[in-house]
């Protein structure tokens, strides 16, 4: 009877044990398939930012640059029709291509991760600023509190596109004639605001298919551990808050 005990026990043992590692064996495998999801969804979602922003980038090259450009073109027909030089002329030659080749430095700026990576958000997001101040459709304001801090390289690179989506949907749809973006450096983490003073729009968009771009803001946050709120007031501008983690 005392050997069948023994034999009980062994038995009731390995099986306890066998059910421990097929546990154990179930959640690793689990849990590397909710990383490769994650990674393969925060994948997808840096190839369709990386696109929305080469699309942005080439109707500002079009619109902005290419006005610049052919304004130049038309400046330098008229200083080839005259037979006396014209050093004003000149000089708003000068000017207009000057004005071209800095827009077209920082959009070149704004394209390239490992540039990104090497400076920090407030740095970048300010050369995106600067750029719309020039463009003389709006005016711009940046303010940072708080001791910054390090971002892993992924995580920085999309909150950045997540910035620059969100002033892209502001030059494109709101009327503002003014810009603030604000990063607040906590402890634990990082708060940025974007707000304008244009016209807002119904929040009720938001569930709606032409509210795309916004819910992708906020999946794409949410990807990286962090969240982004909009907020938008007829008449009174939008208001989007991202916060997300150090880590």
């Amino acid at each position: 009877m005392h050997e069948t005990y023994i034999v009980i026990i062994i038995v009731t043992g390995t099986i306890i044990l066998l059910s421990l590692v097929i546990l154990i064996i179930v959640f690793t495998v689990r849990h590397k398939q909710n990383l490769l999801l994650h990674k393969s969804e925060l994948l997808q979602s840096q190839l369709e930012m990386q696109e929305q922003t080469f699309n942005t980038i080439s109707q500002e090259i079009h619109d902005n640059v290419g006005q610049v450009l052919s304004l130049a073109k038309v400046q330098l027909n008229i200083m080839g029709q005259h037979k006396s030089f014209d050093e004003n002329m000149l000089n708003d030659v000068k000017d207009s291509v000057g004005k071209a080749m800095t827009d077209l430095r920082d959009i070149a700026k704004s394209l390239n991760s490992e540039r990104i990576k090497l400076a920090s958000l407030p740095e970048i997001t300010s050369i995106e600023l600067q750029r719309i101040n020039r463009s003389g459709l709006m005016q711009t304001a940046m303010q940072t509190d708080g001791a910054e801090q390090n971002l892993p390289d992924q995580k920085k690179l999309i909150i950045f596109r997540i910035i620059q989506e969100a002033l892209h949907n502001i030059l494109k749809h709101s009327g503002a004639t003014n810009i603030e973006v604000s990063f607040y450096y906590d402890l634990t983490q990082l708060k940025i605001k974007i707000s304008d003073n244009g016209t807002g729009f119904d929040m009720d968009l938001l569930s709606k298919k032409d509210g795309l771009g916004l819910k992708n803001m906020i999946n794409r946050a949410a990807l990286i551990g962090g969240k982004a709120n909009i907020e938008s007031i007829i008449n009174n501008g939008t208001f989007i808050t991202l916060t997300c983690p150090y880590d």
